[in-house]
């Protein structure tokens, strides 16, 4: 082992210590890109299933949207678990638990009759699932990576927009074509199929392959090759929950999601409200999330590069002032417009998050403090999600949710501002801690 990461370290000093070399690091970062693109895109579809659920068993969107809303706030519960749960057993158990779950509940989905199994199936179980499957991912990349984080996020953040600009399109043509219930049979066997796939090949840390993080260099100090002790981890989440930051980054992570829920969920109906067909209204969600791959890819770079709080202010700004071209709704070229100006802002929002954590945290792991993160995060789709369709139930219009999109982002960019300066480390540094917790539990020879 010693011998095969030494190499890796003169390996990375070799290439004049580039940014990018070869390392099964990028591996990994392709397989989490995948599981992203595979694993949510029936969630991040959603808009497409609302009218043809409507039509079907005419229920209101009200309790249409109750099922997004449960599944985001079942997904938010259960992340802060499911985090732990990865930095515990890694991040490969998980995403097979999950993957499991996720069968399970596309297939009983695809037979449900009233919409409270709807709610059961979509939302409570692929709710779980997702938690169980996604919040690991993020954590178990950031231990690949000793340096250049932020261009291993901004290629898992892109998936995140190439994943719905995909399967949008293609899942509103399947609802048009087979049928909703078909739809969530074929989507729900395929993907589970391709998920497993990536999962076989899935290592859930340097050591598992005899190598070191991707960026180490000669007199960086090691970091751990096992899982973290049990009792120096719950005593790090201790020192996490004792700081603002902790608390402030799921709010804000919480605002963001607000934000732009609303428009995920809601802007198929809106469109086709305006007159268009299903899947050219999928054409514009298609759109904005192609728009937002760009901006997804380099923003964690820029933020390592030009200070962090300053580069997610202004895309959360950007996410939520494009949101003023939809009060004109009713001219369709203001939907195109939308599309692209909101794309740059809803890319940007999230990517981030991962490089505030290691600026904040250092190396710790991370499976708590994120999934405490996505807490926020899935209440916050939740209520996005959720709060379009009894708006347009009362008023027959989708502008007070706007509004709540508008407030929502904008409050975000005020919290950014506010956050402690990421210049230093807000906890003990976790690689000399868990040095020192070796020492100690090693038996004295002399014994």
């Amino acid at each position: 082992m010693k011998g095969n990461a030494l190499s890796q370290i003169t390996a990375g000093r070799s290439n004049g210590d580039k940014t990018f070399y070869k390392h099964y690091a990028w591996v990994i970062v392709i397989i989490i890109a995948g599981m992203q693109i595979v694993g949510t895109s029936i969630r991040m579809s959603f808009g497409a299933f609302v009218d043809p659920l409507e039509e079907q068993f005419n229920w209101t969107q009200g309790n249409i949207s109750a099922t997004y809303a449960i599944c985001s706030i079942v997904t938010a519960v259960v992340s802060p678990w499911a985090g732990n749960l990865g930095d515990r057993y890694g991040a490969k158990k998980a995403m097979l638990a999950g993957v499991g779950l996720f069968f399970v509940g596309m297939l009983t989905t695809a037979f449900v009759k009233e919409y409270w199994h709807f709610w059961v199936t979509y939302g409570v179980i692929l709710g779980v699932a997702q938690a169980i499957f996604l919040v690991p991912l993020i954590p178990a990349a950031m231990i690949w990576f000793r340096r250049n984080l932020g261009l291993a996020m901004g290629l898992i953040m892109a998936s995140w927009g190439l994943g719905p600009a995909l399967a949008t399109p293609l899942i509103a043509l399947m609802v048009e074509e087979i049928g909703w219930q078909s739809s969530f049979i074929s989507i729900g066997i395929v993907s589970t199929i391709l998920m497993l796939a990536m999962i076989s090949v899935f290592k859930n840390r340097p050591a598992d392959k005899s190598l070191v993080a991707y960026g180490t260099l000669e007199g960086d100090p090691p970091l751990s090759e096992k899982p973290p002790p049990l009792e120096l981890l719950d005593e790090f989440k201790g020192h996490m929950r004792r700081t603002a930051a902790y608390w402030n980054l799921s709010s804000i992570h919480f605002l963001g999601c607000v934000g732009h829920a609303v428009i995920l969920i809601w802007i198929i109906p809106m469109a086709t409200d305006s007159g268009m067909t299903l899947v050219r209204a999928s054409m514009i969600f298609t759109l904005m999330s192609g728009v937002s791959i760009l901006t997804r890819l380099t923003t964690p770079v820029l933020c390592e590069r030009y200070g962090v709080r300053s580069v997610m202010t202004i895309f959360y700004i950007l996410q939520g002032a494009p949101v003023i071209f939809l009060f004109w709704g009713d001219v369709q070229i203001a939907f195109y417009l939308f599309a692209v100006t909101f794309g740059i802002g809803y890319g940007g929002e999230t990517g981030g998050f991962p490089i505030l954590n290691r600026k904040y945290f250092g190396h710790a792991p991370m499976g708590g403090a994120h999934g405490f993160q996505m807490l926020g995060a899935g209440i916050g789709m939740a209520l996005g999600g959720w709060i379009g369709g009894p708006i347009y139930d009362m008023f027959q219009s989708y502008n007070w949710a706007l509004v709540v999109s508008i407030v929502a982002s904008i409050g975000g960019a005020i919290s950014i501002v506010l956050l402690e300066n990421p210049a230093k480390l807000l906890i003990p540094d976790w690689q000399k801690s868990e040095e020192d917790f070796e020492k100690m539990s090693v038996p004295n020879s002399a014994d």
